[in-house]
């Protein structure tokens, strides 16, 4: 009887762990394939022509997230002010948060040259291998 509880809370145990240590993880989309369903820019800020920011830098991705290999995206909303980017946060990203600390960061250093103020900006990030 002892054998038995023991083999059943041993059981149980293993699938509960295997069920937490298993990732389901919807099929990578591209970037250009889920544009249309990302927040798009205000038109306050799409009539100011905001400068694009540089890609996203290989040196600014963890090594361990690069030995991955896999290809990725973050959309950040964001606000301007005197050309400084305010209020980021990540829309949306694939595969979720494998990239959103690079891109975050690095959007965080973007600068407008025109110092332009402007609210609900969008910008996307992609990664490609």
């Amino acid at each position: 009887m002892k054998q038995t509880a023991t083999l059943t809370l041993a059981l149980t145990l293993a699938l509960v762990l295997g069920a937490c240590a298993t990732q389901t993880s919807e099929p990578y989309k591209p970037l250009a394939e889920a544009q249309a369903k990302l927040p798009q820019s205000s038109p306050e800020c799409l009539a100011k022509k905001i400068k694009a920011g540089d890609p996203l830098p290989a040196s600014a991705i963890p090594e361990a997230t690069l030995q991955k290999r896999q290809s990725g995206w973050v959309a950040m909303r964001y606000d301007l002010a005197a050309g400084k980017p305010l209020n980021i946060e990540i829309v949306a990203s694939q595969p979720a948060g494998l990239y959103d600390a690079p891109a975050l960061e690095h959007a965080a250093r973007y600068r407008d040259p025109a110092g332009t103020t402007v609210r609900g900006c969008v910008m996307s990030i992609e990664v490609k291998f």
